[in-house]
């Protein structure tokens, strides 16, 4: 079983736990965990370090940012059951006046352990590391962590505030707490420099080096791309161009576009990450169960065979940056985005049905051109007989409270079924794969959900470095589109890159900040207008609210517990004060 340690704290008192083979593992004085003797050596490095880490997978656990992003986009559709009203993110409305605040509390629970680690680590206390590698591994991913959430928080919370786009409070001094907002040139300052600490100072370990999760050089050389690249799109009124594009440094200074195609192409050429090839082979449909009788039809026909997660006894040579999940910790994520509500299939398992696909996403060829192997290697219609899934899909769920339904699911994130052996007690005789990886876990029903997020894929970081424009740019375009299984291209394009951004990276939560920074949000809703959904087995039309997209301008709203804590000094993002912000639909 992946092993990894976790750390939850209140504040600096940390009571630990330990995932293994064996279970809990024995600890020793770890229940009053102070400033007073805790950061001393690098062992309570590691588990603050670990600490951050929990902050993010809790965030990502509780509607994380990868199921509201591919919510939000044109690819997805709310989805769920019938009173869950998760179909108020697709239309930037709330259930509640803190819907969010798991997320907003989560990412500031991050940072504040993060700003302790770097300043125990900077002022000397922590002592006796055993080589200057280790103390600059540990600090870089602090500092990762640190603009990982920074770059989270503003992509959901940073709109804007009387029409001027604004940033989230920073804080970077655990001993302080500033309320008030910062300007998005100062938030992405911070993120950029921490980014830059990260690529100037940790250590050049392949990806296999250090063990699973652990952000690395290469992961910050990718995520400076992702935000430099947002940061100068269209959610903040750029343009993007390569010959004039730069980002502020909090030290003062900029980074160029020319920097940061350096970094992309040293993470490409160095970090040992390269493409999986078949496509079909990074989803865990493509696992091989025990009883081949009840291999996935549609793995068996395409010889796919899945590469595993790391941790876990697999090889993923695309997880750039990845959460790890224990049967401790499960990934909830998963189990949201499953492919049917509260179905049982093989190979697809129980979940909330969250996500439904647009039908778009498979009918035309927006998404997939004319021939591309990934759109069934994406997207289960459930009308297709091929696909052998089993038994016949139950329209409505078998509640029948399915609402916006489709008929189309996303395939890559999703609990997986295999057929349970006679006398196991697994309902419908099918149990999760992960009872084969692992007879000594627990069966459960639902919830053995533990497959690995990734958050940065190796795909990405080409398809960013030929947008970058690095001279390696068609080499990057069609490494990409090589798993197609169609011509390559001739020549880089916009569009070309465009294309290959929708079709490799459908519902991995990158398409919505896409949209974003592409400025085409409100065009690519129109096309989802009048589509056909079914809302509990009543057969109806999907209708986006183009108009709370422009009163948001595509941002959530900051808890309103947070801004009542902050006696009104934490300013609201707009259109998220009237009474049209409230979801009534279901």
């Amino acid at each position: 079983m992946k092993e990894i340690t976790i750390y939850l704290s209140v504040i600096m008192t940390f009571t630990i736990l330990s995932g293994c083979k064996k279970g809990f593992l024995s600890t020793q004085d770890l229940t009053d965990k102070t400033n007073a003797n805790f950061y001393k050596t690098p062992d309570d490095a590691q588990q603050a370090l670990a600490a951050i880490y929990s902050s993010l997978k809790q965030v990502e656990n509780d509607h994380g940012l990868l199921e509201i992003s591919n919510i939000m986009s044109d690819e997805c559709f709310g989805g769920g059951g019938q009173h869950d009203n998760v179909a108020a993110i697709d239309q930037w409305q709330e259930s509640g006046l803190n819907m969010y605040e798991g997320s907003w509390s989560g990412y500031y629970q991050g940072i504040f352990r993060a700003n302790n680690l770097i300043k125990y680590i900077d002022n000397g206390q922590i002592k006796d590391w055993q080589s200057a590698d280790q103390k600059n591994q540990i600090d870089g991913e602090a500092h990762f962590l640190r603009a990982m959430d920074y770059f989270d928080l503003m992509r959901m919370f940073g709109g804007p505030v009387n029409g001027k786009m604004m940033g989230v409070p920073l804080n970077l001094d655990p001993d302080e707490t500033i309320q008030i907002r910062a300007s998005v040139d100062s938030i992405y300052a911070q993120i950029a420099s921490d980014l830059k600490f990260c690529i100037d100072n940790m250590p050049s370990v392949g990806y296999h080096e250090l063990e699973p999760g652990h952000a690395t050089k290469w992961a910050a050389e990718a995520l400076m791309a992702r935000v430099f690249l947002f940061y100068n799109g269209q959610a903040y009124g750029r343009t993007y161009s390569s010959g004039s594009a730069t980002m502020p440094l909090a030290e003062g200074g900029t980074i160029t576009n020319a920097q940061v195609v350096n970094w992309v192409d040293d993470c490409i050429s160095n970090s040992g990450y390269h493409v999986v090839k078949p496509f079909g082979n990074l989803w865990p449909y493509s696992y091989q169960p025990q009883d081949k009788d009840y291999l996935y039809p549609y793995a068996q026909r395409n010889h796919l065979e899945w590469v595993g997660d790391d941790g876990d006894g697999g090889n993923n040579p695309e997880a750039v940056f990845e959460l790890i999940y224990t049967s401790l910790e499960q990934n909830r994520t998963e189990g949201d985005l499953s492919a049917a509500r509260q179905g049982n299939y093989l190979p697809w398992g129980f979940g909330n049905g969250v996500g439904t696909a647009s039908p778009t996403t498979f009918l035309t060829n927006k998404w997939f051109a004319l021939g591309d192997i990934r759109r069934k290697a994406t997207i289960w219609d459930v009308r297709d007989s091929t696909e052998g899934v089993q038994p016949d899909y139950v329209w409505g769920s078998f509640s029948q409270d399915l609402w916006e339904e489709t008929g189309y699911w996303q395939k890559k994130i999703t609990p997986i079924n295999v057929a349970a052996p006679p006398g196991s007690g697994a309902q419908n005789n099918m149990w999760s794969y992960i009872m084969e990886l692992h007879p000594d876990a627990p069966y459960q029903f639902w919830g053995d959900d533990f497959l690995n997020l990734i958050l940065i894929r190796f795909s990405d970081v080409l398809l960013m470095g030929a947008e970058l424009g690095s001279p390696n740019a068609l080499t990057y375009l069609n490494e990409v589109h090589e798993t197609s299984g169609l011509p390559p291209y001739g020549g880089v394009t916009e569009e070309a890159i465009r294309q290959e951004r929708r079709a490799d990276l459908a519902f991995e939560g990158v398409r919505y900040w896409d949209e974003l920074r592409y400025g085409t949000m409100i065009s690519d809703l129109q096309a989802e207008s009048g589509v056909t959904i079914w809302n509990a087995t009543v057969k109806t039309t999907y209708a986006p609210n183009i108009q709370r997209f422009n009163e948001t301008k595509g941002f959530l709203p900051i808890p309103e517990d947070q801004g009542t804590l902050s006696k009104g000094v934490l300013e609201q993002n707009d259109g998220w004060t009237g009474g049209d912000m409230v979801y009534t639909g279901n």
